[in-house]
C-alpha cells in the first residue's frame, strides 16, 4: 500500500502531473547541483589561488632580492670602468705634462742652445714636476733602449734597458719600444705579484709612453692600480652600506678570501676574517655563499638561520648572492621569510573574504533563482494543462464534425504545430470525404459514359456492318449493271475502312489504359512529311462533293531538316485533329501551320467550322468524351480520338490545347521535340 502510494506520489498518472513534477525535480535538483559545484569550484579556485599567490610572492621576493643585487653589480661595473679610466687618464696627463714641458723647451731654445744643454735644460724641468701621488713620476728613454732619466733609479742613466725585466719578470723596456714602434703613444699594462699587495686589490700596473723625436726619445710614467683601489673600494662600499628594501632588507658585500666589506648594512672596519672563525654562524653562512658562486657562476639563492637586527632569536632568511668576478667580491642581499609568510597570510585573510563574497553571492543567485524557476514552472503548468485540455475537447468534439482547432489560443509552439497538423488532419479528412463522394459521382457517371460509350459503339459498329452486309448481299443479284457493282465495292470497302479504324482507335485507347502503347522514334525529313499529308488531304477534299472547304499547308522549314519522332504516331494525331476539323466544318478553310522554334516543332491546325464551346474544351481530351452540339447536329464517332492524340502527344515529349468559340472555328495546338 505504501509503495502503491509513494508511486502515485512520485510517478502520478496525470501526465500532466507527471510533467510538472518531473520538471520542478530537475529545476531544483540542477540549480542546486549547479550551485553546489560552482561553491566547490569557488573552493578548489581558493586553494589554487592561494596556493600559487604564496609561491608567486616567493618569487617575486627572490627575484626583487636578485634584480637589488644585479643593479648593485652593474653599478660597480659602471663604477669599475670609470675607475680605470681615471688612473689612465692619470697617467696619459702627468705624460702629457712632461711632453709639453719639454716641447716648450725645445722650441724655445733650439738653435740657440746645443743638444746637450737643451737635454739637461728639460731633465731639471721634468724632474722638477709635482703630480698629486706621492709615488707618481715621469721617465725619459730612448727609443734605442738606453735610459735617459729615472728619478728613483738614477743607475738606469745611460744604461742599455732592452734586456731589463721587472720583479715579475716582464720585459718592460722592449714591450714600450715595440709599442711605439707602430704608433706615437699608446697604454700597456702589467700583472703584477708585488708584497705590497693585499689579496683583496687588483695586482696590475699601467703604462702610458709617448714619443719625443727631437731626440729619439720617449716619455713614459707607470702606476699601480693598488695605490688608488682602496678609496674605489671605500666608496662602493659606503654606497652600497646605504641601500635598503622593504622588511628591513640591506646588501652584504664579502671578498672571498672571507673579508667583510659591507656587513648589515654598514662599512666594515674591523678585522674579522669569516674563514677563520668556524664556530661562528657566520663562517658558516660565509661558506654557503663560496659554494654558490662556485656551483652557480651567475648567481644563486641559499637558504640560511639569520638573527634580524636587535633580536637575538635566529629567523629562516632566502639570500641571493653573485660574484664580482675581477675584484672576487661577493655581492648578496636577502629577506627573512616569517616576514613574506606574514604578508602571504594577509593576502589569504584577504583572498578569503573575496571568495566568502563570491560564495555568498552564488547563495543569493541561486535563491534567486529558484524562486525565479517557481514562477516560470508554474507558469508553464498552467499554460500547459490549458493546452492539453483544448487538445482533448478539440479530439473529443471533431468526432462529428469538422471543427478546427484555434491556433492562436494555444502557448506553446510545439502544441500549436500539432494544432496545424491536426487542423490539416481534419481539413484531409473532408477532403477525403469530399473526394470519395466526387469519385463515387465520377465512377456513377463513368458507368454512365461506359453505357453510352457501348451503346454508342454498337451503332459505330452496326452502322458500317449493316453497310457491308447490304451491299454484299445487293451483289449477288443477277441483273446489276458493272457500274452498280463498282459503286457496291466501294461503299463496302468505304464502310471496312471505318470499322478498321473504330478497332483501331479501340486497341488504342486499350493499350493507353494498360500503359503498353509506346513510340518508336526514327529520323523524318519534315518537309516531305508535311508535302505527304498535303496531298493525301487536298484530293480527299476534293472528291468530297458534300464539302467546300479551302485547305492549306503553311511550314517555314527547311528541306533537309530531319527530326527524330515516331512518323506513324505523329500522323495518327495529324489526322485524327484534321479528320474532326473536316468532320465538324462544313464549307471555309482549314489551315495547318507549321513552324520551327528552338528545338521545338509547333503545330498549329485551325477550322471555321461549328467551334466547341468554352465549357466543354476541357472535356474533349478525355475517354468516351464529345462535345455537346445540340439537338440539331448528329456527327456520330466514338469520342476516343482526342483522348487517343492527348496521349500519343505526351508520349512524344509535347502538350497540346485548344481555343475555340463556338460558331467561329476552333484552333488546335500542339508541339513536340525536334530530336
Amino acid at each position: 500500500m505504501f509503495k502503491v502510494l509513494i508511486s502515485k506520489i512520485v510517478i502520478p498518472s496525470n501526465i500532466s502531473d507527471y510533467l510538472s513534477r518531473t520538471l520542478v525535480v530537475i529545476t531544483v535538483a540542477t540549480t542546486l547541483l549547479i550551485g553546489g559545484v560552482l561553491i566547490i569550484q569557488q573552493t578548489l579556485y581558493y586553494n589554487k589561488i592561494s596556493k600559487q599567490k604564496s609561491n608567486e610572492y616567493l618569487e617575486y621576493q627572490k627575484t626583487y632580492i636578485q634584480d637589488i643585487v644585479k643593479n648593485e653589480l652593474e653599478y660597480i661595473r659602471i663604477q669599475n670602468e670609470i675607475f680605470k679610466q681615471n688612473i689612465n687618464e692619470e697617467v696619459r696627463n702627468n705624460v702629457t705634462q712632461a711632453y709639453l714641458t719639454a716641447e716648450t723647451i725645445y722650441q724655445k731654445y733650439a738653435g740657440i742652445k746645443s743638444e746637450d744643454e737643451i737635454k739637461a735644460l728639460i731633465i731639471a724641468s721634468i724632474s722638477s714636476l709635482k703630480f698629486d701621488m706621492e709615488y707618481e713620476e715621469v721617465f725619459i728613454s730612448s727609443l734605442n733602449g738606453s735610459g735617459v732619466y729615472y728619478s728613483r733609479r738614477p743607475e738606469f742613466t745611460g744604461k742599455n734597458m732592452l734586456q731589463f725585466k721587472d720583479v715579475n719578470g716582464s720585459s718592460v723596456v722592449l714591450d714600450e719600444i715595440n709599442l711605439l714602434k707602430s704608433k706615437d703613444e699608446g697604454f700597456l699594462s702589467f700583472i703584477i705579484n708585488s708584497d705590497l699587495n693585499s689579496k683583496t686589490s687588483p695586482n696590475k700596473k699601467i703604462s702610458f709612453v709617448k714619443k719625443f723625436g727631437h731626440f729619439n726619445w720617449y716619455f713614459g710614467s707607470k702606476q699601480y692600480v693598488e695605490d688608488y683601489f682602496p678609496k674605489f673600494r671605500d666608496e662602493i662600499a659606503r654606497k652600497i652600506s646605504t641601500v635598503r628594501f622593504k622588511y628591513g632588507g640591506y646588501v652584504f658585500m664579502n671578498s672571498i678570501n672571507g673579508s667583510p666589506i659591507v656587513m648589515d648594512g654598514a662599512v666594515y672596519k674591523g678585522n674579522m676574517n669569516l674563514m677563520e672563525k668556524t664556530e661562528n654562524i657566520r663562517n658558516k653562512v660565509f661558506l654557503q655563499e663560496l659554494d654558490v658562486v662556485k656551483n652557480n657562476p651567475d648567481g644563486g639563492y641559499f637558504y640560511y638561520q639569520w638573527n634580524k637586527m636587535n633580536d637575538t632569536i635566529p629567523s629562516e632568511k632566502c639570500s641571493y648572492v653573485q660574484l664580482y668576478k675581477e675584484y672576487n667580491w661577493l655581492i648578496g642581499a636577502g629577506f627573512y621569510l616569517d616576514e613574506i609568510n606574514q604578508s602571504i597570510k594577509d593576502q589569504k585573510m584577504k583572498l578569503w573574504e573575496d571568495q566568502k563574497s563570491s560564495i555568498l553571492t552564488i547563495l543569493l543567485i541561486l535563491i534567486l533563482l529558484l524562486f525565479i524557476e517557481g514562477i516560470i514552472i508554474s507558469g508553464f503548468n498552467k499554460r500547459y494543462k490549458s493546452d492539453f485540455e483544448r487538445f482533448f475537447n478539440f479530439f473529443y468534439s471533431s468526432q462529428n464534425n469538422y471543427n478546427q482547432l484555434n491556433i492562436s489560443e494555444l502557448n506553446f509552439d510545439e502544441f500549436r504545430r500539432a494544432g496545424i497538423a491536426a487542423n490539416e488532419m481534419i481539413m484531409l479528412r473532408e477532403e477525403t470525404e469530399k473526394k470519395l463522394h466526387q469519385e463515387h459521382r465520377k465512377a456513377m457517371e463513368s458507368d454512365r459514359l461506359k453505357s453510352a460509350f457501348l451503346a454508342n459503339m454498337s451503332h459505330e459498329i452496326r452502322t458500317p456492318m449493316n453497310a457491308i452486309l447490304g451491299f454484299s448481299e445487293l451483289l449477288e443479284t443477277d441483273n446489276l449493271s458493272e457500274k452498280d457493282k463498282l459503286v457496291f465495292v466501294k461503299q463496302i470497302q468505304k464502310n471496312g475502312n471505318m470499322l478498321l479504324n473504330l478497332i483501331h482507335d479501340i486497341m488504342d485507347i486499350s493499350k493507353i489504359e494498360a500503359n503498353l502503347l509506346s513510340i518508336r522514334k526514327r529520323p523524318v525529313i519534315l518537309s516531305k512529311f508535311m508535302e505527304d499529308i498535303s496531298n493525301h488531304y487536298a484530293e480527299l477534299l476534293t472528291s468530297r462533293k458534300d464539302k467546300d472547304i479551302l485547305f492549306k499547308i503553311n511550314h517555314e522549314v527547311n528541306h533537309d531538316v530531319l527530326i527524330q519522332t515516331d512518323e506513324i504516331r505523329l500522323r495518327q494525331v495529324i489526322d485524327n485533329l484534321l479528320g474532326n476539323a473536316i468532320k465538324f466544318t462544313t464549307s471555309g478553310s482549314i489551315l495547318v501551320d507549321v513552324k520551327l522554334e528552338a528545338d521545338m516543332i509547333h503545330f498549329n491546325i485551325t477550322d471555321t467550322g461549328i467551334g466547341i464551346p468554352s465549357d466543354q474544351q476541357a472535356a474533349i481530351f478525355e475517354r468516351f468524351m464529345q462535345a455537346d452540339q445540340g439537338d440539331k447536329i448528329n456527327i456520330g464517332g466514338t469520342g476516343l480520338g482526342l483522348a487517343i492524340s492527348k496521349n500519343l502527344i505526351q508520349l512524344l515529349g509535347g502538350s497540346i490545347q485548344v481555343k475555340s468559340e463556338s460558331g467561329k472555328g476552333s484552333t488546335f495546338s500542339f508541339y513536340i521535340p525536334k530530336g
